[in-house]
């Protein structure tokens, strides 16, 4: 098994627990889209939604070198900043649900070393030449890295585009009207 297929390994065991943590948990059980509070953590994990299916297509379903590269490595440094904006936020995002729970905390930690383990797997197995400013090159990626991100990319644009729907208003709780009592 080469550094390119075990980097494979990672993302979709990555992908399946995000799955579990981004749908499940976070849009399901604790519905962050609905409150004011944690909107805010919301929108960060729905600019990560728009850009994975943008670092899939970039990182496995092709073989971009050159300049293209450098953008599709920055859109991933990007994704790991909001990463960090994300881990910032959660502690005041989750008060109402007494903070993050044990289970969720550990699930954090395994999916942000599956996702740093895969990112860095897949960097030791480009070859030399692919960092360039020069050039833009795109081919199909072998038929594994293909294979897995042709099958994922459906679902990660469904993701997307779901958390972006929402965002919106109509989603969240309806705040509590105020009345005037008569005098």
């Amino acid at each position: 098994m080469n550094l390119l297929d075990l980097s494979l390994v990672f993302l979709v065991v990555f992908s399946g627990l995000a799955f579990w943590d981004g749908i499940v948990l976070h849009l399901w059980k604790y519905k962050l889209y609905r409150y004011e509070d944690t909107i805010y953590e919301h929108q960060l994990h729905t600019v990560r939604a728009v850009l994975f299916p943008l670092i899939l297509v970039g990182l496995f379903l092709f073989e971009i070198k050159g300049w293209l590269y450098v953008v599709i490595l920055v859109i991933t440094f990007l994704d790991l900043v909001i990463q960090i904006m994300d881990m910032w936020e959660e502690k005041g995002a989750r008060i109402r649900f007494g903070g993050l729970s044990s289970n969720e905390y550990i699930l954090h930690v395994v999916l942000t070393s599956l996702h740093s383990s895969m990112l860095l797997l897949y960097l030791l197995s480009k070859p030399d030449g692919s960092f360039s400013l020069q050039t833009a090159e795109i081919v199909f990626s072998n038929s594994l890295a293909y294979l897995v991100a042709i099958n994922l990319l459906p679902g990660a644009i469904l993701i997307a585009t779901l958390h972006l729907a929402l965002c919106h208003p109509f989603f969240r709780r309806e705040k509590t009207v105020r009345t005037i009592s008569p005098m």
